[in-house]
């Protein structure tokens, strides 16, 4: 067996993954980080990657062959295995699914993604493909957390299914996303820290989050807020126009697009505060009634009802 560089050099990994180089592994605190493989003439993938958690429910990730749906797989022992065919060549995506079901503690890395080696036999290559990406700023609604109704566990979340993840594959966009469940712009939002303006620059307390000045961005696109009721409007107004500077000075040639709260949340901030012109773009909330499972998280019909709206709006501002 062949151990796999991980390493962002290896052109394996996409999102929010970064090299602990020291302890010989790669970490993330992302929800729906993606892992591309392209095998020939393997038999199977070993992968070594405990659950790095605090409570009793093990982290889980989502695991695609050739093109298939997307399959669950619970981190509840050290290593798992995938068995492939070995006459065939296969493509192989990996999506981090859920640390926790309830608040992970990735701010201080005491709950993280930590996949500390990959094996194979045969032939084995990283396979992210060579296109733009679509970078995603957002909190639980951009991860596809609570996405299943009545379920109590980390499956309930699914970024496979979210609104954002399908916009970027109709699109033929890497969908990396930024997003951490139950933040917001202030510090009224329900879970903090941190803000947005603190993970857009932090992958964790004192960890800078990399940026890869060579990535092609199609556009970076905000959907925040709707965690952020009990700030008062001055309070979201001030924390507003601060995001809108360091989103200018952290993605400067970018096209950044805001899209309003679903839950309605500041709407007349928005309006004011966002210009629009070539360089920003504010979409509106147009009494948007999307399916949820509970009072701000969309079901999986909901996320399909949100990309159908909001793709054609999208398309228009990457064209304009």
């Amino acid at each position: 067996m062949t151990n796999f560089p991980l390493t962002i050099e290896s052109n394996a990994f996409l999102g929010g993954w970064i090299e602990d180089l020291p302890s010989k592994q790669i970490i993330s605190t992302n929800l729906g980080a993606e892992i591309y493989l392209k095998s020939h003439r393997c038999s199977k993938l070993l992968f070594n990657w405990p659950s790095h958690v605090l409570g009793k429910q093990p982290s889980r990730i989502l695991f695609s062959i050739d093109g298939g749906p997307f399959i669950s797989q619970s981190l509840d022992s050290d290593y798992f295995q995938l068995d492939l065919d070995a006459a065939c060549d296969h493509l192989i995506r990996i999506m981090t699914q859920a640390i926790t079901f309830v608040r992970a503690e990735s701010w201080s890395l005491a709950e993280i993604f930590t996949l500390k080696g990959i094996q194979y036999d045969g032939s084995l290559v990283g396979a992210v493909p060579d296109r733009a990406e679509l970078v995603f700023i957002g909190d639980s609604i951009i991860n596809g957390q609570k996405t299943l109704a009545g379920v109590v566990d980390g499956s309930a979340h699914r970024p496979d299914k979210s609104w954002d993840f399908l916009i970027s594959e109709k699109l033929q966009l890497n969908n990396d996303r930024i997003a951490y469940g139950g933040s917001g712009l202030t510090q009224r939002a329900k879970i903090c820290p941190p803000t947005a303006i603190d993970f857009i620059w932090y992958a964790a307390l004192n960890l800078p989050r990399p940026i890869d000045h060579q990535a092609k961005i199609a556009a970076v696109i905000v959907n925040l807020g709707s965690n952020d009721a009990a700030a008062s409007e001055q309070e979201f107004t001030f924390s507003l126009k601060v995001l809108l500077r360091e989103l200018t000075k952290r993605f400067h040639d970018s096209k950044i697009i805001f899209v309003e709260p679903f839950n309605g949340n500041f709407a007349a901030v928005f309006r004011k505060v966002i210009p629009n012109n070539d360089r920003v773009t504010l979409i509106s909330n147009h009494d948007w009634h999307f399916q949820r499972t509970d009072a701000v998280h969309l079901s999986v019909a909901g996320h399909e009802q949100a990309a159908k709206v909001l793709l054609p709006l999208i398309e228009d501002c990457l064209h304009a």
